[in-house]
């Protein structure tokens, strides 16, 4: 794994606007021992009992009987833009270190769901477990051309380290599609994103924190990657914990929800 990690790390030095790595020992060793370890697949249950891979999330939070995890909300999430409200779609979630020699999956509980049409692209999720995982600072948001790093598994091929920087802090322009509102969000130059890395955390290189999560790409060229910045992380949380989130709506009733449109 750490040849592995190495080996990553050297080939993606080029996609940094300065063409290095800041403190690169420094950096191989948070990666190697803490990100990579913390970043975790998130699967799902079908009827027929096998697995699907939706997206790639994040260790945040210890919490009493485990860790609270953070990914995106179309990863597993539903708007219902008659209402105005968010749930949980009604299958099983899990997740899995997809190390090597761990392929374990662990039961993960949907505690909070974010309204993709608010542009709030986040799915909370709690995992009870006696594993332990490293916990990322969330930090603040990204700057312009501040280096980054990200670990995801775009097209469900394991976890992968990518390199970047941060091409424009805010997108100022309204981009809204369907059931997504980037508007406001970060754009990242960063090559190799693909699906499979939605939900991931970027990782601001000056900070060692987490300053956002990817959402997805804009752009035929792949390297356009588009992520919301972690201040709108930490404005949801804080309206689900204080119950003053007005779109999540825990278990709702399956008859009376029509999903996302």
């Amino acid at each position: 794994m750490r040849k592995l990690l190495l080996l990553a790390l050297a080939l993606g030095i080029t996609t940094l606007t300065f063409g290095q790595i800041p403190n690169s020992t420094k950096t191989f060793e948070f990666v190697s021992q803490t990100l990579s370890p913390a970043t975790v697949l998130l699967y799902s249950q079908d009827s027929q009992g096998g697995m699907k891979m939706r997206c790639t999330a994040t260790a945040i939070e210890k919490i009493p009987k485990g860790y609270e995890f953070v990914t995106a909300a179309h990863c597993g999430c539903e708007d219902n833009v008659e209402k105005k409200t968010v749930s949980s779609e009604r299958t099983y979630f899990y997740i899995t270190r997809d190390e090597p020699k761990d392929k374990t999956f662990e039961k993960a509980d949907v505690v909070g769901c974010g309204y993709r049409h608010a542009g709030d692209d986040f799915m909370i999720l709690d995992v009870e477990t006696a594993n332990a995982f490293p916990v990322i600072t969330l930090g603040k948001d990204p700057v312009l051309l501040e280096p980054i790093i990200n670990v995801s598994s775009p097209l469900g091929l394991g976890k992968q380290v990518f390199l970047g920087s941060v091409s424009s802090p805010i997108l100022d322009r309204p981009v809204l599609d369907n059931d997504i509102n980037w508007t406001g969000a970060v754009l990242l130059q960063m090559f190799g994103i693909a699906g499979g890395s939605s939900g991931s955390s970027v990782i601001c290189l000056d900070q060692q924190a987490i300053c956002a999560f990817v959402v997805g790409g804009i752009g035929d060229n792949g390297s356009t990657v588009t992520a919301l910045p972690v201040s709108r992380l930490v404005s949801l949380r804080k309206s689900l914990k204080g119950k003053t989130y007005k779109y999540w709506v825990k278990d709702a009733d399956p008859t009376d929800f029509t999903g996302a449109k």
